[in-house]
């Protein structure tokens, strides 16, 4: 089948030879980009396109998500609530979940994504459980069902830690615990989810990585599990890293050494593993990150939402680290538009430089943020084959109609306008893998009214399961 995209105003290709066409004309065919070119494709096609007033992009690929908090989102008790005191008022609420209630955060989630021009995300799952159920089938099939190319970090809770699991102890008791993965069946029963789903192919609409929420300093021996195994299977490592100064401390307790010296001897350092926020590394650290070709998922408006340091992305950026942006969960974001973050990720970064900041040469320029949204993000999970529009690449694009009052008198550089002016965050157009799934603006892989009606049912009953189960949560 062959798609033909006429007359895009502005083709943005992320392909260093080539990165700017005015007037251009793409063609697809089968999945892959067949031609990029400034004067019109005469071949027949099965259907075209004309995106005249359109900003043609890469389709976006957000690097760190939790579908599932999206049936959490805004709840009243978190509204003020930092990192530690967040975790205690949602915990509870998490482990009321059913693979039902996954199933619907996740078409939810998705829909916003696709919405937004998002072609391609990970989502760091950490509640699938060690023994397996009908969780990982529920999210991936939600998932599959509304067209997004997906990477499932099928992740777990090896630990809370610290004073969240004091303070949850005392809340959820052995709720808690059913909660957290023993070693008994975990490791055996991610070798068995990635063998079923994982696909290697350059076309995979599904890829697997591994890891835990946190990296998990009490029981180092899981990390080198979790590193080993990913290399025997063929797939990443993923975690949330910052670390603090509590984080510091116990890693040199538990294991002798410094948090990144730790990843080290534990074979995660390396090429396919990325963390989340990476908030507090330091000079150190961020020389390592480089030297092993570590990625970080910078999640802009977490920092805002749960008071986070900011992450040091001018420093990372020069040692040669792979930075990508991310959502981040849904009860740590609330929204789930990802163009609005990689819009504040262009800007929150500014925030606080010292007065000798070489802005020329550190602060983001629109152009460095769209590579960050779509190529660099693309490599940092592993995927050469996705994020510019090259033939050959695989036919992952969205577009973006810029004849809107946020985009008036912004058209000089319309890739300026359309990150500093613009506040549409919905997608005209969003192809995945050569499939149209969202056109003239509308979802067509799913009921938007209706995923929303069910995503609020099934907040609303589980709400009402944990007030039940915790009165204190009333």
């Amino acid at each position: 089948m062959r798609i033909i995209l006429r007359n895009a105003s502005w083709v943005c290709t992320c392909d260093e030879a080539r990165p700017w066409i005015t007037r251009g004309h793409v063609s697809v065919k089968d999945g892959v980009i067949e031609a990029v070119q400034d004067s019109p494709i005469e071949l027949p096609a099965d259907d075209t396109i004309d995106l005249d007033g359109c900003l043609l992009t890469p389709g976006l690929v957000n690097t760190h998500h939790h579908f599932f908090q999206t049936l959490t989102r805004a709840i009243p008790r978190a509204h003020r609530a930092a990192s530690e005191d967040w975790l205690v008022n949602l915990y509870p609420l998490w482990s009321m979940m059913t693979p039902q209630d996954i199933a619907a955060a996740t078409r939810n989630t998705v829909a916003e994504l696709l919405l937004s021009g998002t072609t391609t995300s990970a989502d760091h799952a950490f509640n699938l459980g060690a023994r397996g159920d009908e969780r990982i089938r529920a999210q991936v099939e939600a998932a599959q069902s509304l067209g997004i190319r997906l990477h499932l970090a099928r992740a777990c809770l090896p630990t809370v830690g610290g004073r969240v699991e004091t303070r949850l102890s005392a809340i959820m008791g052995n709720r808690l615990q059913a909660m957290i993965d023993s070693d008994t069946h975990l490791l055996e029963q991610c070798r068995a989810d990635v063998e079923a789903f994982h696909d290697p192919r350059p076309e995979s609409m599904l890829r697997l990585a591994l890891g835990p929420s946190n990296v998990t300093y009490t029981r180092p021996a899981l990390m080198r599990e979790f590193a080993d195994l990913a290399e025997e299977l063929g797939c990443g490592l993923h975690a949330h890293l910052h670390p603090r100064a509590a984080e510091r401390a116990l890693s040199l307790r538990e294991t002798g050494l410094a948090p990144v010296e730790f990843l080290e001897h534990s074979g995660w350092m390396r090429p396919g593993t990325w963390f989340a926020h990476c908030t507090e590394l330091d000079e150190n650290d961020i020389a390592r990150f480089a030297d092993s070709g570590v990625g970080v998922a910078h999640c802009p408006r977490t920092i805002l939402r749960l008071g986070y340091r900011m992450t040091p992305l001018h420093q990372m950026r020069r040692a040669g680290v792979r930075v990508a942006f991310g959502v981040d969960g849904g009860a740590s974001n609330d929204a789930g538009a990802f163009l609005s973050d990689v819009r504040l990720g262009m800007l929150l970064h500014r925030a606080g430089s010292p007065d000798d900041m070489d802005t020329e040469r550190d602060w983001l320029s629109p152009m460095d943020t769209m590579r960050m949204a779509t190529r660099e993000a693309a490599l940092l999970l592993g995927r050469p084959e996705l994020g510019a529009i090259t033939p050959g690449l695989r036919a992952d694009l969205a577009a973006f109609d810029l004849r809107g009052l946020d985009c008036a008198g912004a058209l000089d550089d319309p890739l300026g306008g359309f990150f500093f002016a613009g506040s549409n965050p919905r997608a005209q157009l969003t192809m995945v893998e050569g499939r149209i799934v969202v056109r003239d603006g509308r979802l067509l892989t799913g009921d938007e009214r209706g995923i929303a009606a069910a995503t609020n049912e099934h907040s609303r009953k589980l709400l009402e399961r944990a007030r039940a189960a915790y009165p204190g949560l009333a």
